[in-house]
């Protein structure tokens, strides 16, 4: 890579975040040839989808009975996978997907576990130039806690004079109903939409967590988890930043 080239570092929590709410800024970072690298944080091991798999209860979506008796390695595994091809859909390429050896287990990440993640990562890849994209910090109430502890480890390198250029993302289902009920916020919130070009991406990343082959061990994790979610951002296609 050019040593000019701008380096990127997406540091998503969970398995369908790097879609769901960076998708847009990954995919125009990546039109704009800059070095984009996406580090996945936690195993995603804690979703309820995975009961939802196995309970034996008729599902909506399938109009079927899943009872697929998946184990959580199983599980994980097909998480992973879903993430890695959504990634590559976005654009980026396979060597700069990364999902952290020491990851987290879902729902447990610490804010000292995710300044270690995002130390080492802008170490082996990049520099202190680098700009680094997560989640805002901006209120516990509203988001999942590994959204907001990797929020506050960038907030906190920051202040540490550690990294310098940094965009926090919003997820799209706190906006705006998290701005109202939150309003003290420290920052004018920027929104874009998706281009043309950008949108083909989405939609392509879009049916990697909405494809359903059991034989295959591909059990359209992430629509099971939150269908509605992915509906919303399928018709909006906007990525709210600041």
């Amino acid at each position: 890579m050019n040593s000019e080239t701008e380096t990127v570092f997406y540091f998503c929590p969970h398995q369908d975040d790097e879609l769901l709410s960076m998708g847009i800024d990954i995919s125009y970072s990546v039109l704009q040839n800059k070095n984009v690298h996406i580090v996945l944080c936690t195993d995603g091991s804690k979703s309820s989808v995975r009961d939802k798999l196995n309970d034996g209860k008729n599902c909506t979506i399938h109009k079927e009975l899943h009872n697929y008796n998946i184990s959580e390695k199983e599980f994980i595994k097909a998480r992973d996978v879903e993430f890695v091809l959504s990634c590559k859909m976005l654009g980026v390429s396979h060597e700069n997907i990364h999902i952290c050896n020491n990851r987290s287990v879902d729902g447990s990440l610490s804010i000292k576990q995710a300044q270690n993640i995002i130390k080492e990562y802008i170490f082996k890849y990049g520099n202190k130039d680098a700009t680094v994209c997560t989640f805002s910090p901006y209120s516990k109430k509203v988001q999942h806690i590994d959204h907001y502890n990797l929020g506050k480890a960038v907030k906190n390198l920051i202040e540490d004079k550690f990294i310098h250029k940094v965009k926090f993302i919003l997820e799209p289902y706190c906006v705006p109903k998290g701005l109202k009920k939150f309003f003290l916020v420290p920052f004018k919130l920027k929104k874009k939409k998706a281009s043309s070009e950008i949108t083909e991406k989405i939609l392509k990343a879009f049916k990697e967590y909405s494809y359903w082959n059991p034989s295959e061990g591909r059990y359209a994790i992430g629509y099971h988890s939150v269908m509605k979610d992915f509906n919303n951002y399928k018709e909006n296609m906007s990525v709210y930043y600041y």
